[in-house]
């Protein structure tokens, strides 16, 4: 029997829960509305991409008391900046939109990101449902109510904290990803083993087959592990305020350069980022001392074994200058009194932030 999961958000201001499992949405339709008893109108926020494979879904579950209002966007990160934000911003409050209405933010990261950060700021906060369709938002983006646009400075630099009132992650919609996207997504599902629980690091890979063929069970407890991890965090520090919530960016001071350095494109999705962002942090991590080869070598396998890239060989097309994915860091929002924070790794499950690093090791450690 397939198993469904609830994993409770126990925030003391802003308590949500999280609903994992096959076919979740139609199993949780009660529970769904129950959390917008005072709502009149939903603002369905997706993309053109998932529009075409899960619109109807969402549009079957909403009972026909409610006035229903949709924004499409072509899909791709690229659309996550302010001016997608002024847009939408004109349209909801065009339609009238009240507090006690909701956003149901269908889609990946782009449109979690987008959704939560434009509910954070109409009428200072209205209700938000997420509905993430891809494996990256189930376990991360949608989660731990971080918000935010992109900046040309770089990613994710203008945005809020705004927990949404409930997060349906339904295995279903893994299904129609393309391969790709999913393998992508199982980046950032490493990340919590190689920061937090060397147990579940290991039995990623010992179920990488299972996972990678969109085995229901394997999925599913992939998910809930690493929701439960990211809770673990987000309880120590909602606000990112005393560097424990900083871990879960493991890999992403090298990642996010990098996808600026593509100019976000489809040249690297964001777990393809990330991937090569923690193996060059492990790297780093290995020519400080703090990381034994042996580790190092086993967190690079794990990448390989799921399919992910681990170097910058993955974008050969592109002439890399170490010196430019340096100077991007410098805008990473970690960064404090001018100094770049890395998050670095001393064993497999254990890692700390570290910021006195010279600038020929970090360029070492980018290969």
């Amino acid at each position: 029997m397939k198993k469904n999961y609830s994993i409770k958000i126990p925030l003391k201001n802003n308590p949500y829960e999280v609903l994992i499992g096959e076919n979740i949405i139609n199993n949780s339709k009660k529970k769904i509305f129950s959390k917008i008893k005072s709502a009149k109108k939903i603002f369905i926020i997706t993309d053109k991409k998932i529009k075409k494979f899960h619109y109807k879904k969402i549009l079957n579950i909403i009972p026909k008391n409610f006035i229903i209002k949709s924004l499409i966007i072509n899909p791709g990160e690229k659309m996550k900046k302010i001016n997608t934000i002024n847009i939408f911003l004109t349209f909801i409050l065009k339609n009238k939109i009240s507090r006690n209405d909701a956003i149901f933010a269908l889609g990946g990261g782009v449109i979690g990101d987008i959704s939560g950060f434009l509910a954070s700021i109409t009428l200072r906060g209205i209700k938000l449902i997420h509905f993430p369709t891809t494996l990256l938002a189930q376990v991360d983006s949608s989660i731990g109510g971080k918000t935010g646009v992109n900046s040309e400075y770089g990613k994710n630099l203008i945005g809020t904290f705004y927990q949404p009132n409930l997060v349906v992650c339904d295995t279903l919609f893994l299904k129609t990803l393309p391969k790709r996207e999913l393998i992508s997504g199982y980046a950032e599902v490493i990340k919590y083993g190689i920061i937090y629980d060397k147990k579940f690091f290991y039995w990623l890979n010992k179920n990488v087959n299972k996972l990678l063929n969109n085995s229901s069970t394997e999925i599913s407890k992939s998910i809930k592990r690493s929701v439960e991890i990211k809770r673990d965090f987000i309880l120590k520090d909602e606000k990112d305020l005393i560097n424990k919530r900083a871990m879960l960016n493991f890999g992403h001071t090298f990642g996010h350069a990098l996808e600026k350095y593509t100019n976000y494109s489809n040249n690297l999705l964001h777990g393809e980022a990330i991937s090569i962002g923690m193996c060059m942090a492990s790297n780093l991590s290995n020519i400080l001392g703090f990381l034994s080869l042996n580790n190092y070598i086993k967190i690079k396998n794990i990448f390989l074994n799921f399919g992910l890239p681990t170097n910058l060989s993955y974008l050969k097309k592109i002439k890399i200058k170490k010196k430019q994915i340096v100077k991007n860091m410098v805008y990473d929002k970690k960064n404090l009194n001018g100094k770049i924070n890395f998050v670095l790794c001393k064993d497999i499950g254990k890692v700390f932030i570290y910021n006195k690093i010279k600038k020929e090791f970090i360029e070492k450690s980018i290969s």
